[in-house]
């Protein structure tokens, strides 16, 4: 079955993201780790996913599959972050939290965090999931993106995510608000317009509206879509191809 149009933008952007929401925690230990650091499952197939910038912080992410169970590879790294935390009095050694499918583990020292971020996979058995590590002593100025996207009265952006890739930098804001699908996509088709964004395409299906922009060497893709909680997300993301490539 072709993947439709929300659900791929879903899928390639906001399941990465979500790990990002669980970052911070309790300080745990003094090591500044690089991903490089985080041991990988035992006879996992491991992908790296690249560098990015998230909420002005750089951040090494890397997308992994292993035939084992989410306990059983949960269970691997509490162990392993207990066995390394074991001298360190009244810190926890992780944080262990649950975001919809999704089981995520954290941990912070002085210098970064690190997260793994597990699901279980279509068979039912195995897990997938990403391993991220951000660096926290290197924040980085605010992408001008983040200060220029219109955005309805009242709205909070939570995060902010930088990337680039064959030539092409990307941004995405996730921004929450009060307001409906319907308000915020007429907000969007008029502010946007207003900026010097021609409107190309966009269409609602399953209460999810997805808006397509462009200008110049710029293109901006907005998907508008209802929470759990009653709120109500929007997805603005940001691709400008570069001069050279």
């Amino acid at each position: 079955m072709q993947m439709t149009e929300p659900e791929f933008f879903i899928d390639t952007v906001f399941k990465p993201i979500v790990l990002l929401l669980s970052v911070f925690c309790t300080v745990s230990a003094a090591h500044a780790y690089t991903i490089a650091d985080v041991k990988d499952p035992p006879g996992a197939s491991v992908t790296y996913v690249g560098d990015v910038i998230q909420n002005g912080l750089p951040m090494q992410m890397k997308q992994f599959s292993a035939d084992y169970t989410m306990a059983e590879l949960l269970g691997f790294y509490k162990q392993r972050w207990s066995d390394a935390a074991h001298s360190q009095e009244n810190i926890p050694a992780y944080i262990e939290k649950k975001v919809g499918e999704w089981q995520i583990l954290s941990k912070v020292d002085e210098s970064s965090s690190v997260v793994v971020q597990v699901k279980i996979a279509n068979d039912g058995v195995s897990s997938v999931g990403y391993i991220s590590v951000t660096d926290l002593s290197k924040k980085k100025e605010a992408n001008q993106w983040l200060s220029d996207v219109p955005r309805p009265r009242d709205s909070q952006v939570i995060s902010s995510t930088e990337s680039v890739d064959k030539g092409r930098s990307a941004t995405t804001l996730i921004i929450v608000n009060d307001y409906s699908v319907d308000e915020n996509s007429e907000y969007y088709r008029s502010n946007m317009d207003a900026l010097g964004w021609n409107y190309q395409r966009g269409g609602v299906k399953n209460n999810i509206s997805m808006l397509h922009f462009f200008k110049d060497r710029q293109q901006c893709e907005i998907m508008v879509t209802e929470a759990n909680d009653g709120k109500t997300v929007i997805f603005a993301n940001l691709i400008e191809t570069n001069e050279n490539s």
